[in-house]
């Protein structure tokens, strides 16, 4: 068992090998690195998904158009939703016009975009660890 374990970190390492080539190219940027307008184009836009996604519940009656706390509640998902996908697409160095119109979608999902992430997320652990995490 010990010896499948040291030839899949040698496996690992030698395919790693292209991409440690590669990380010089690589700029390496932290959320304080981008500009206050860059972030106010990506909380604006995933805001308007918001705004389209609580306008949706409204008019199918699940959500009553005057409930504040609703409205702050989809903003905040939203918002949140909408950053984490912005860092996600920095990540995965999209285009950003293409980083724009995705960041939109997540703001528009909301809540249901960040438990799919986490499903997701979830499902990847659970089979790269071998378990289950009891769902």
């Amino acid at each position: 068992m010990t010896m499948r374990i040291l030839i899949q970190l040698i496996l690992c390492a030698y395919l790693m090998l292209p991409m440690q080539a590669r990380a010089v190219e690589i700029i390496v940027k932290d959320p304080l690195d981008y500009s206050l307008k860059q972030y106010g184009l990506i909380l604006g836009v995933s805001l308007l998904g918001g705004i389209a996604a609580f306008y949706t519940k409204v008019r199918k009656g699940e959500v009553d158009a005057t409930s504040i706390t609703a409205f702050i509640g989809e903003m905040a998902t939203s918002a949140l939703a909408g950053l984490l996908t912005f860092w996600f697409c920095e990540y995965l160095n999209l285009q950003p016009v293409l980083t724009a119109a995705v960041v939109g979608m997540a703001g528009h999902m909301g809540a249901r975009g960040i438990a799919w992430a986490e499903g997701a997320l979830r499902r990847r652990a659970d089979r790269l660890i071998g378990g289950d995490s009891g769902r």
